[in-house]
């Protein structure tokens, strides 16, 4: 939580201070919110749990997980986009599809944001309407004494969220996989031109490179995790493997947040004198 919440003053600050802020530190800005929102709200769910000794209203068990999947698919699709900027912006492929995408993502920025919330948003209540709808009987009869099967609308939920993970998972990896590739390339060209030093720009691309490699990571592990909570199997399965998908859900956040530090130079440098490294 206090992660999230440096990374979003500092990245304000800035934003003051220049009267302008860039694509990346845009998406910073919004990620570092979602996650500080989704941590106040787990923080609010356990001091009103202890207030109400284990007695929740139904609004609460209804409103609570609603506004948490929102914030937590918001998170993960600003994600995504950070890696698709990074991967336009960095990597110097000439194709034209690729040229387009570069252009549309530095252009409309915050259009993709909003987008990214709104496909949060609509695929949350998606998710709610028919985990509701499936708790009545399986069969029910419309205006028209038409039968409908529910069972057909609760698969239809877990495969639009596994599709919707899948298409997260791909634009994820890709993205990563290509700039990784392309910054290695960079760095071979320059030792074989043999210049020998490091300058600013070359030090700000092996960041974003091992940013990338760390996410994959911490990513791929976590989306394996969280894509069998998606499945009816999941609860029929052992305390031990629960555990270990819960635990492996959990590091993915935090973990992701330092990487941002320790390879933002910015963020880096104000993590350090907060810490007194430097004087």
């Amino acid at each position: 939580m206090i992660m999230n919440l440096f990374i979003t003053v500092v990245i304000y600050k800035t934003w003051v201070r220049n009267h302008r802020i860039t694509s990346s530190d845009r998406i910073l800005f919004s990620l570092g919110i979602s996650r500080f929102l989704m941590l106040g709200l787990f923080l609010v769910n356990i001091f009103y749990f202890i207030a109400s000794n284990a007695e929740r209203s139904f609004y609460f068990l209804t409103i609570f997980p609603l506004f948490w999947r929102v914030l937590d698919s918001s998170s993960l699709w600003f994600v995504t986009l950070l890696n698709c900027l990074y991967c336009v912006k960095i990597t110097n492929f000439q194709h034209s599809v690729f040229l387009l995408l570069k252009r549309i993502i530095s252009q409309k920025i915050t259009r993709l944001l909003l987008a990214c919330m709104l496909i949060s948003v609509i695929t949350t209540l998606l998710y709610f309407v028919l985990r509701q709808i499936s708790h009545f009987p399986e069969f029910v009869t419309g205006r028209n004494d038409t039968l409908f099967d529910l069972n057909d609308s609760i698969l239809t939920l877990v495969v639009s969220l596994v599709l919707n993970s899948l298409f997260q998972f791909i634009l994820n990896v890709t993205s990563a996989s290509l700039l990784i590739h392309s910054l290695r390339r960079h760095v071979q060209r320059m030792e074989r031109n043999s210049t020998g030093f490091w300058n600013p720009q070359t030090e700000a691309l092996v960041g974003a490179m091992k940013l990338m490699i760390y996410f994959l990571i911490l990513y791929v592990p976590y989306s394996a995790a969280t894509l069998l909570f998606y499945l009816p199997s999941f609860t029929r399965m052992g305390p031990g493997v629960r555990a270990i998908c819960v635990i492996i859900a959990s590091l993915y956040p935090p973990g992701h947040s330092v990487l941002i530090i320790l390879t933002h130079p910015q963020l880096k440098i104000k993590a350090k004198k907060i810490l007194c490294f430097n004087k």
